[in-house]
């Protein structure tokens, strides 16, 4: 196995395939040259999203990804991911990712994408944040987005948004 992805769903009410999820999952983290590498996902709806935008980045808004790497640990979503669920010493824990699915969905809607693409997409932003990419100034965003687009283009085998 190439990946470990823990997936726990909190927004009950957007069907999401968790199995597909976890193997897109797979394929960024092998695209992106990882051997053995973990993380976890966390679905969650606008309030909860709110909340821990809100605890962990003082944001008081809802907001479609958020990432925490294994260096910002103090922020990691402890309380929502236990520390046991990756016990393996031979893997990269890179970290953990919350998507908000309503949020998702609503974007879906005004880019024009599916909600599989636009979750696809938020999912791949999530890990590139966890690997130190940053989008906070014009060239960085573009950059990032960019990298998204060709990644998921190879993953999955055809042109993307």
């Amino acid at each position: 196995m190439a990946s470990e992805i823990y997936l726990k769903q909190e927004c009950p009410r957007i069907q999401v395939s968790e199995g597909m999820l976890k193997k897109i999952a797979g394929k960024i983290l092998k695209d992106l040259g990882f051997k053995k590498a973990a993380l976890s996902v966390l679905l969650v709806d606008t309030s909860e999203m709110r909340k821990l935008n809100r605890r962990y980045l003082r944001h008081a808004w809802s907001t479609d990804v958020l990432a925490f790497s294994r260096q910002t640990s103090p922020r990691r979503l402890k309380e929502k991911v236990p520390a046991q669920v990756f016990p393996r010493k031979d893997f990269d824990f890179l970290g953990d990712i919350a998507l908000c699915l309503p949020k998702i969905r609503a974007q879906a809607k005004e880019y024009e994408h599916t909600f599989e693409e636009e979750l696809h997409y938020c999912l791949c932003h999530g890990i590139l944040h966890l690997l130190g990419y940053e989008d906070k100034n014009r060239a960085a965003f573009k950059k990032m987005h960019r990298m998204q687009r060709q990644i998921l283009t190879r993953v999955k085998h055809r042109a993307y948004p």
